[in-house]
């Protein structure tokens, strides 16, 4: 009679390795919820001092434009004050929602609102106070804007030249909805 022993070796060795294989893919699949569901529920603050969830501004098919910015970072309000001098076109050329997200904290973030009346900002300002948002969209650096698209980014560029908010309009206006 054969000895069988080794192909239940190797057939155990492939079982093993088929496990490997699914954990490691459950794992992924987790991650990938779970970062869906962290930018959902990060909380923003507005500049009347209400706090609700990214959910609540986000709509199944929203396209966003938010920039990550600091009232201590000139290139920051420089960015936005280009963009505010722009946005009304740029709405009327394609749909989309801006949002200036500032990650302030602590005694300079009660210098968001003076910021915000000072440049005479048209467009929706919050804050980010517990940093879900920034998270959530792995932002680092300031000025940092990303284009997200059913909760997916789509672009993403940091730091702030002349001229770079027209970059930002022509990846919005490429966009298909």
């Amino acid at each position: 009679m054969h000895n069988r022993k080794p192909f239940r070796c190797i057939i155990q060795k492939a079982n093993d390795t088929m496990k490997t294989v699914w954990i490691f893919c459950l794992i992924l699949l987790s991650i990938a919820v779970s970062a869906q569901d962290s930018l959902q529920v990060a909380r923003l603050k507005s500049l009347q001092g209400k706090i609700a969830p990214f959910s609540v501004f986000a709509k199944k098919d929203s396209l966003f434009l938010i920039c990550f910015w600091s009232v201590g970072s000139d290139e920051s309000i420089t960015e936005l004050n280009s963009i505010n001098a722009n946005l009304d076109k740029w709405q009327s050329t394609k749909p989309f929602r801006f949002l200036a997200v500032s990650v302030d904290e602590g005694k300079t973030a009660s210098r968001i609102r003076p910021t915000y009346n000072m440049n005479s900002w048209t467009f929706e300002v919050y804050s980010d106070p517990y940093g879900d948002l920034r998270r959530a969209l792995h932002s680092n650096n300031l000025p940092q804007s990303m284009i997200v698209y059913r909760n997916n980014i789509i672009y993403e560029q940091s730091g702030w030249t002349a001229g770079t908010e027209n970059y930002l309009i022509q990846r919005l206006v490429s966009m298909k909805n």
